[in-house]
């Protein structure tokens, strides 16, 4: 199980598309810094994956969260760390 980490936008990098081609059915996505513009992307709208994204980069970005996307603060982001056995970033 590995929580992936999507800190950029995916209307500017590619880091969500290519993470999205290899992801496993039990892994996770966290979306945040700009990465959270991805709560606008068609392909995190339609994403059955476990998918969470930063509140205060939500807010920070005037962004509301969208669908089956969670909002989670970064004591629930220490947790996802925990859960999971490998995190990987995505630039």
């Amino acid at each position: 199980m590995t929580l992936h980490l999507i800190q950029r936008s995916p209307f500017s990098n590619s880091a969500l598309k290519d993470c999205l081609n290899i992801i496993a059915a039990k892994d996770s996505v966290l979306l945040m810094e700009d990465g959270v513009y991805g709560l606008q992307h068609s392909l995190m709208q339609q994403t059955k994956l476990s998918a969470y994204a930063l509140q205060e980069d939500i807010s920070a970005r005037g962004l509301d969260s969208k669908g089956n996307i969670k909002e989670i603060d970064y004591c629930e982001f220490v947790n996802l760390c925990g859960q999971h056995q490998h995190v990987i970033s995505w630039y």
